[in-house]
């Protein structure tokens, strides 16, 4: 016994304390320690973009405590003054002792800009869940009808019949029946008994929508019964650590196994109840009355959220598992809302193109009317682009890449505050409006956007996206351009006591790739669908980012082709719109599970004219 606690006492001095501040979270951990296991331990709110993999160079952070030296991959990531001051990439530090850990607000997830819906279309409610009040008789001597046939009885008599029910709700029936005086409240979904309340419950209807999306988590607490929309939430979708993009989560459970997928899925899903936390408190509603919800996402997203493995995603010929919509328990998943409440998934199209642009076909009607020529383009790190044409439905999805979300841009962030979102030069000045109105500590996609567009309109960059040299530069530009280590920037803003935040040729040239991406996706669409550009009649922009940014500028870097007849229109969360629409309408339900078979996929991979189209849209000379 003292041997057990002499070995236990050496073990404890062998143990070193890792202090993350501002918070001043502490965490213990044997040596020599991850520092990004020693993260995640701590349940802090930072970001892994890559995954931990030290390619993007976002999870910086400032060490005062002995760790390995530098490692190559920081090398590239971190300037020399940086690595002197004592920054480093937590994802490759190990740590030997004890250590304080100072973690920037930029590598924090804090304060996210998202939008959440923006639609004003007026539809017939009709939702499955419905509440009905039943002032039971009770039994006698003379009417023994069973507590459950008497139920279904009344309930017939108002048009509902051949209703099941639980095994689990019939448990309970008798102590309700009772415990009420035999006046109680139904919820029935669809053809089926969900659960049995005491006393009169109706008013209390709810049931909740949400955008899975790779990055971000977006919900809505919906009214079931008037169609109101009583609260918003979002939230960093938590499986953020393991990668930005569904590549590198399907890395992961190649990596992991098993384990790795059982893990992705209880990340989404306690980010699913995060959600539903927050919109339970704003909306001051208890989570037993929330009866159904309703989920839209791409197709890996909804693979990790129903437990399916999707490493045939990743893998040629990329095969789902399954297309269709799955019905399941919520306390299945582990979704924390009334327990015999259903989860709705939605339906996907194709391997890449899932139930968010179901969603966004939906929401938008693309699938309706087919008299006039319409392209809806969601803009993310996978941009799905689709094209409503000659009666039917074309569409593809372009793996753009995570500069739009900030990753991979040297000083790029996610639009949370201190977020660059808005640039406009003029006269050798240079205004920035920033997320939160504070001070700059990067710059996130819509920013990034209205940077390059007004460094090429004031001729600072040539058309193939190259900084000119100082001799070339207007004298009023000129003092804002710094040339360092065979690499030129231009300076967006000066900060006290930070760093300035600088766009480098490195940035130009992964947003190149970015909007290129999505241009020769939608150029490609119009191509195979034998639309010229000037027969667009109406371009409409999706998600949380394209709601942000500026057209103009957008056409201008030749992000969108110029369609001159085309009316611009922003639908929002169009994906997150389309669950709310599956929420509260049978029909419109129905209506998402035949979109998949009016949707003909283009895969771009295989178009043999793909890479020149996507080589001819890099440069800013072909927005035209």
């Amino acid at each position: 016994m003292n041997l057990d606690k002499k070995n236990l006492d050496k073990k404890k001095d062998k143990m070193i304390e890792i202090t993350f501040l501002p918070e001043g979270r502490k965490v213990i951990s044997s040596p020599p320690a991850s520092l990004k296991e020693a993260i995640l331990k701590s349940k802090a709110d930072f970001l892994f973009p890559c995954g931990g993999k030290g390619i993007c160079g976002k999870c910086k952070v400032k060490i005062k405590g002995k760790a390995n030296p530098p490692t190559q991959k920081e090398k590239e990531n971190l300037s020399f003054k940086e690595l002197k001051q004592g920054y480093r990439l937590a994802c490759q530090v190990i740590l030997q002792n004890s250590a304080e850990v100072e973690i920037p607000t930029s590598s924090l997830i804090s304060t996210l800009q998202i939008l959440t819906v923006n639609s004003k279309e007026s539809f017939k409610i009709k939702p499955s869940v419905k509440k009905i009040y039943l002032p039971l008789t009770p039994p006698t001597l003379k009417d023994q009808t069973p507590d459950v046939s008497r139920i279904k009885k009344e309930l017939e008599k108002m048009g509902l019949k051949g209703l099941k029910m639980d095994i689990d709700v019939v448990k309970k029936v008798p102590f309700i029946l009772r415990k009420s005086d035999f006046k109680v409240t139904a919820v029935v979904d669809n053809k089926e008994i969900i659960t049995l309340e005491k006393g009169d419950t109706r008013g209390k209807n709810f049931g909740v929508a949400l955008d899975v999306g790779t990055t971000t988590l977006v919900g809505g607490l919906i009214d079931l019964d008037t169609g109101e929309k009583v609260s918003t939430a979002a939230l960093i979708n938590p499986q953020n650590v393991h990668g930005y993009d569904v590549i590198s989560r399907i890395s992961y459970i190649q990596q992991k196994k098993s384990k790795g997928l059982k893990e992705l899925q209880k990340r989404v899903v306690a980010g699913i109840n995060e959600v539903i936390d927050m919109l339970v408190k704003k909306g001051k509603v208890k989570r037993d009355n929330i009866y159904q919800l309703t989920l839209a996402g791409n197709t890996v997203m909804q693979h990790l959220l129903a437990g399916i493995n999707p490493l045939n995603l990743a893998l040629y010929p990329y095969v789902p598992v399954l297309q269709d919509a799955i019905y399941i328990k919520s306390s299945t998943l582990g979704i924390k809302i009334n327990p015999s409440a259903t989860t709705y998934i939605f339906p996907s199209i194709a391997s890449f193109v899932g139930g968010d642009t179901v969603g966004l076909i939906l929401s938008t009607g693309l699938h309706r009317m087919r008299n006039k020529i319409r392209l809806a383009v969601d803009i993310g790190t996978n941009g799905e682009i689709v094209l409503s044409c000659k009666g039917g439905l074309v569409a593809t999805s372009t793996a753009a890449g995570p500069a739009f979300e900030g990753v991979k841009i040297s000083q790029g962030m996610l639009a949370r505050k201190g977020a660059i979102e808005k640039v406009r030069l003029k006269e050798g000045e240079v205004s920035v409006g920033v997320v939160g109105n504070g001070e700059a500590e990067g710059i996130c996609g819509s920013g990034l956007i209205d940077a390059v567009s007004e460094l090429y309109r004031e001729g600072i960059i040539d058309e193939s996206g190259r900084i000119k040299p100082l001799k070339e530069q207007r004298k009023l530009w000129r003092d804002r351009i710094i040339e360092e280590r065979g690499e030129s920037k231009f300076l967006l803003a000066e900060v006290k006591r930070k760093p300035s935040i600088f766009i480098t040729q490195r940035d130009i040239r992964e947003f190149q790739i970015a909007k290129a991406a999505i241009s020769t996706g939608i150029k490609v669409l119009l191509k195979a669908s034998g639309i010229e550009k000037d027969r667009v009649e109406e371009l409409l922009i999706a998600g949380g980012f394209g709601s942000y940014i500026n057209v103009q500028n957008a056409y201008r870097v030749g992000l969108f082709p110029v369609f001159p007849q085309a009316k611009v229109k922003i639908v929002g969360n169009a994906a997150l719109m389309g669950a709310i629409k599956a929420l509260l309408s049978e029909d419109s339900r129905q209506e998402a599970e035949k979109i998949p078979s009016l949707v003909r996929c283009i895969e771009l991979a295989t178009r043999s004219d793909f890479q020149d189209i996507l080589l001819e849209s890099i440069p800013f000379s072909t927005i035209s």
